[in-house]
C-alpha cells in the first residue's frame, strides 16, 4: 500500500504509532530475555512500520506528539539494554580468553 504524498485518515497515524509501540514494548521484553534474533527480526518490522509513518502526512498534533514522546523512550530503552547486554558478553568474552591463556600456561608446564 503506496501511500506517497497521501494525506492520511485522522486514525491511520494513531493507529501506526500505537502499533509501533506495541512492538517497541515486544522487543524491550525480548531484550531482556535475551532473545537477540527475534528481537532483529521485529526490527524490520518496525522499520517497515516507520518508512509508512513516513510517507503519510502526519497531523501536528499533540497527541500524536506525546506518542511519538514514548517512542522515542521505548527506543532508547532497547538500545540501552542491548548495549548492556553487549558489555556483558564481552566481559564474558574476555574471561574466557584469560581462562583459555591460564590452560595453556599449565598445559605448558606438565
Amino acid at each position: 500500500m503506496s501511500l506517497d504524498g497521501v494525506k492520511a485518515t485522522p486514525d491511520q497515524p494513531l493507529l501506526l504509532l500505537d502499533e509501533l509501540q506495541s512492538l517497541l514494548n515486544e522487543q524491550i521484553r525480548l531484550v531482556r530475555k535475551g532473545k537477540f534474533s527475534a528481537t532483529e527480526t521485529m526490527a524490520e518490522e518496525t522499520g517497515r512500520l516507520i518508512e509508512e509513518l513516513g510517507r503519510i502526512d502526519v497531523p501536528e498534533r499533540i497527541e500524536i506528539r506525546k506518542r511519538i514522546e514514548r517512542l522515542v523512550k521505548s527506543y532508547r530503552i532497547i538500545i540501552f539494554s542491548v548495549a548492556a547486554e553487549k558489555d556483558r558478553v564481552e566481559k564474558q568474552l574476555q574471561q574466557i580468553g584469560q581462562g583459555r591463556k591460564t590452560l595453556r600456561t599449565y598445559r605448558g608446564v606438565d
